[in-house]
């Protein structure tokens, strides 16, 4: 029983990450002339997740010194995961795309917990999991395009999106026998949210700015986050 419902989560978690991949790959192929622009795109549907989703849900779930903790700590390590990566490599590449896996395992420990504590509850357990692939498309969409752009070869991203679903799935099984405090929980959100926020502002948005008019620039960033809220208006309705 238990063996079956951590293999149905990661395959739905899996699903949801390459089909999202699989949107991307077409993005990429048709725009992959324009970069910026879908630097931008992805920046704005990831301020939109940041926006729309985990901190409205946090702040009435979790603790606001535990979400401003883990918020600072992700910002600690991933300024000093730049240094680091400046002093060794001529380019940063590759960061963007480190600090958008590392925000998705966050978010996914507190959410893997929940889908295990709703494994009695056969009906609301089903209502997460269809909320869990529906919100790993976009989250795949990003990911195959900051995997292209870091000129990584695609298998990455299944090496990628494989891992991140082990780690939800560990975590429903933590959450079936042992539920965290909300502390702890609410450490791994601010986390994710402090990772999405770096890598949309700092290394999407950021790179961009000085190489794009500002007309375009607040153009796509809209663009992704009405995509986004679009996208979550009628995901919603399904859930």
């Amino acid at each position: 029983m238990l063996l079956s419902i951590l293999i149905k989560i990661f395959i739905i978690g899996f699903g949801g990450l390459l089909l999202g991949a699989v949107l991307g790959k077409w993005a990429y192929i048709y725009y992959q002339h324009h970069l910026e622009a879908l630097y931008l795109f992805c920046g704005g549907m990831l301020i939109g997740v940041i926006g729309f989703e985990l901190v409205p849900e946090s702040i009435q779930l979790f603790n606001i010194w535990s979400l401003l903790a883990g918020f600072s700590l992700s910002f600690i390590l991933f300024h000093c995961m730049e240094n680091a990566f400046h002093a060794t490599f001529q380019h940063k590449s590759y960061l963007s795309l480190i600090a958008f896996i590392f925000a998705i395992l966050a978010h996914n420990v507190p959410v893997g917990i929940a889908l295990g504590m709703s494994g009695s509850n056969e009906a609301f357990g089903m209502a997460l999991l269809l909320a869990l692939f529906i919100h790993h498309l976009p989250e795949g969409i990003a990911l195959y395009i900051l995997t292209r752009i870091s000129t990584l070869n695609e298998l990455v991203v299944v090496l990628a999106a494989c891992f991140v679903s082990l780690v939800l799935s560990f975590s429903a099984g933590i959450g079936m026998y042992s539920v965290p405090t909300k502390d702890w929980n609410g450490i791994f959100m601010g986390i994710a949210i402090g990772s999405l926020c770096y890598v949309a502002f700092h290394e999407m948005i950021g790179k961009v700015r000085g190489r794009i008019v500002k007309r375009e620039l607040f153009f796509f960033v809209a663009l992704g986050i009405l995509v986004l809220y679009l996208y979550l208006q009628i995901s919603h309705k399904f859930l």
